[in-house]
């Protein structure tokens, strides 16, 4: 589930496909697609992790299917977002690594590194769908609306250097955000899904976090979660013999602080997960919609001596 590869051809077959579970009159189901960013499945309560509170991912896995042999196409994250949404591997669509600062993102030279395919957005906006995005792009042209998209709310770059007080694209502009990114982007789904709640939709919810244990992991952030976990230990964060250059480089890793804000962020987006399912219940819109949760890549936090800092060696662009 969080690090599985869902193909195009599966989720339009849903969106054309599916039908309604009681008497209502049939209508096409709506697709709300919820990826965080470097979550491995071992940060969750469904695949047995006992420190971290999810209650409404496991609830998904619950009532839903719950994927045990399912893997991201690359370790970073623009290849890994190319491939959800044109159901191509990244030696099909060309995008190899994450994209560095302002690469194609912003500025003169930005634009949208798959607009050469079909992507799911765009064929199902061409179905009559309203297609919507909340949250992180990270495949170029982030000013504007790309793929289909008409509700578009994104950030500027991919690299998440901080949660609270960061800045946000919204309406064509750059803007700082007062408040928790994670907030926002669940504040601004939901607001999607009650403005389309008479048509055919489809919600791409892309948080950017929890994101790992970087650096931005020990700077503090009013999120309600911090109280849930300020005296825990979270054994389920290896803390084995790690390399020296990581030790003196990498001041996060192992660190309690940046253990404990990483569990607080996979809260955060699992308490945007709820309000989402609960905006659905609400609008009387649950047996119409399906929902999928994923991630665009797992993490090593420990696991085996090795780091997420590891993973970005030997990028190709």
């Amino acid at each position: 589930m969080p690090v599985a590869r869902f193909c195009l051809s599966a989720l339009c077959f849903l969106a054309a496909c599916a039908s309604p579970q009681d008497s209502r009159p049939e209508r096409r189901p709506n697709v709300v697609f919820i990826l965080s960013d470097n979550q491995s499945a071992w940060t969750l309560g469904c695949y047995g992790n006992r420190d971290i509170r999810t209650p409404n991912i496991d609830r998904l896995a619950a009532e839903g299917i719950r994927f045990t042999r399912c893997f991201s196409s690359n370790g970073v994250c623009s290849p890994t977002r190319a491939t959800f949404l044109t159901g191509l591997l990244p030696s099909q669509h060309g995008i190899h690594c994450y994209l560095n600062g302002d690469e194609f993102q912003v500025g003169s030279g930005a634009r949208c590194l798959i607009q050469e395919f079909r992507t799911l957005p765009r064929i199902l906006s061409e179905q009559g769908y309203a297609c919507g995005l909340s949250g992180k792009w990270h495949l170029g042209g982030n000013l504007t609306p790309q793929e289909g998209f008409r509700f578009w709310v994104t950030m500027p770059h991919g690299h998440t250097t901080t949660f609270h007080g960061a800045e946000v694209i919204e309406d064509g502009k750059i803007r700082k955000e007062p408040g928790t990114l994670t907030d926002l982007w669940t504040g601004r789904a939901v607001r999607f899904i009650e403005e389309n709640r008479a048509r055919p939709f489809f919600l791409f919810l892309a948080y950017n976090g929890p994101y790992g244990l970087g650096g931005s992991m020990l700077k503090p952030a009013p999120i309600r979660h911090v109280a849930t976990y300020a005296d825990k230990e979270l054994p389920s964060f290896p803390r084995e013999a790690m390399s020296p250059w990581l030790r003196q480089n990498k001041e996060h890793l192992n660190n309690p602080t940046a253990i404990r804000r990483y569990a607080e962020e996979i809260s955060g987006v699992d308490d945007g997960v709820g309000r989402v399912l609960e905006t659905l219940k609400a609008l009387d819109l649950e047996p119409d919609t399906v929902v999928v949760f994923a991630a665009d890549q797992g993490l090593a936090a420990g696991q085996h001596g090795i780091s997420a800092a590891l993973r970005f060696r030997g990028c190709m662009v």
